[in-house]
């Protein structure tokens, strides 16, 4: 009996282990300004699980139709704001690279203009994933404005939580 109890328990444990499909909830993005061109650079990589439970759809990931990019676009648009001195960078799909073993995608938005000097204010705002995962979610940042600074390293680990730097 009491073996059939140590049985049932291990396999219980086995079971609700696997039934998750990974304990960390975490995006990771680089934001990347090219002072000589004066444009910046944003990539993300998000657990593809994650997100697509996040987005309230399905997609091949593989092969993105037009309406998933619009639907990734309108994503990034509400939950990842940058701006300088007010005014929103608005980001548009570029290319997304896919890690079927690393249960991971990458997303890369075009370059766009943004004419930084000193005194000029930057507000990041990064808010991916934390409607479906709240406190579990962990959003990573690197920030690399050469000039005005090499490398900045900012963690958002709840809604309200946003990296601003005066230039």
């Amino acid at each position: 009996m009491r073996q059939k109890l140590s049985i049932a328990f291990l396999f219980l444990l086995v079971l609700s282990l696997t039934s998750f499909t990974h304990p960390l909830k975490a995006t990771s993005s680089l934001i990347a300004f090219n002072a000589d061109s004066k444009t910046i650079k944003v990539e993300c990589k998000v657990f593809v699980d994650d997100f697509l439970s996040s987005l309230g759809r399905d997609m091949n990931v593989n092969r993105l139709t037009k309406k998933d990019k619009s639907v990734i676009e309108k994503y990034f648009d509400k939950n990842y704001i940058i701006k300088v001195n007010g005014k929103k960078n608005p980001l548009k799909f570029d290319s997304s690279e896919y890690s079927e073993s690393f249960n991971l995608l990458t997303i890369t938005f075009q370059e766009s203009n943004l004419n930084l000097k000193k005194g000029d204010k930057l507000l990041v705002t990064n808010t991916l994933l934390f409607d479906e995962f709240g406190f579990l979610q962990s959003n990573r940042m690197e920030l690399r404005f050469p000039p005005f600074f090499k490398e900045a390293y900012f963690e958002s680990t709840k809604v309200k939580d946003s990296f601003i730097h005066t230039f």
